[in-house]
């Protein structure tokens, strides 16, 4: 389609076509260079007119990856739509580290750069991206990938040092039933309270699912002190023009701790 057009997918739609992350498919839309005309239009596309050294890069159907990315996160409906994409691209190798990952969000918008510390490259599903983001959005300290005790086994998230939430899609789910419930015991031996969330805990009925996880907390006694905290992360704005969501100007320290003792780089191996 794009290349009837007369240009190549770019944003969400290339990246889709990549395997990114989405809770739902996206609209097409379509890179040409900004001298472009006699464009065979379709209805239902978008077209974005690009520098022309754009053109340099990518395949003769769509754009660089890591242009697409540039643009689908300012162009991303909501922040945690931004985040789930910068998620992704790290998990799958897209973003080498957080330098790498500035240069390339900061492309479009320069407040895009402040997603490097919004996002995690200790995330490995859209259900970890999404309910880490709206953890930390809500207040929470959110760990990834932290070792159960002495075992080789890994919780997805611990939540304000309490709450070891792993998340779960329906096929992981009915495969590893009884090696998740020894999971369970094996997180609550190492002090924190076992949670899990299916995909559609996360992704239709959030609020009971943060609220259990609130209830499990205060059962808990409260929050505990941990190394990590959300100090680093850009306040989110309201919308303004074409954009759905901005960040206030990235602080120095662009990124959020990792308690866990590993770096970011360690943590998206």
């Amino acid at each position: 389609m794009a290349v009837s057009i007369g240009g190549r997918l770019t944003g969400a739609a290339a990246l889709g076509q990549l395997g990114a992350w989405s809770w739902t498919r996206p609209t097409v839309t379509v890179s040409v260079p900004e001298t472009a005309s006699r464009l065979r239009r379709r209805r239902g596309v978008r077209v974005v007119w690009d520098r022309v050294e754009l053109s340099e890069r990518g395949t003769t159907w769509s754009v660089d990856p890591r242009d697409a990315l540039a643009l689908a996160v300012v162009e991303a409906r909501t922040l945690e739509d931004a985040v789930i994409l910068v998620d992704w691209a790290r998990q799958s190798g897209l973003l080498h580290d957080d330098d790498d990952a500035v240069e390339v969000l900061s492309r479009r918008r320069a407040d895009a750069a402040g997603l490097v510390a919004w996002s995690d490259g200790g995330a490995e599903s859209i259900l970890e991206s999404a309910a880490g983001t709206r953890l930390r959005r809500a207040g929470h300290v959110v760990q990834r990938q932290v070792p159960v005790g002495r075992t080789r086994k890994i919780i997805d998230m611990v939540v304000d040092g309490i709450v070891g939430f792993e998340t779960d899609g329906r096929e992981h789910h009915q495969m590893r039933f009884d090696e998740d419930r020894l999971k369970d015991a094996a997180i609550a031996r190492s002090g924190h309270v076992p949670f899990r969330a299916g995909t559609r805990m996360v992704r239709d009925t959030w609020g009971p699912t943060a609220a259990a996880i609130d209830a499990l907390i205060g059962l808990a006694g409260g929050p505990r002190r941990v190394s990590a905290g959300n100090s680093c992360l850009p306040r989110v704005l309201g919308p303004r023009g074409r954009r759905h969501w901005r960040l206030a100007v990235p602080r120095v320290s662009r990124t959020q701790e990792l308690p866990t003792g590993r770096t970011r780089g360690e943590a998206a191996g």
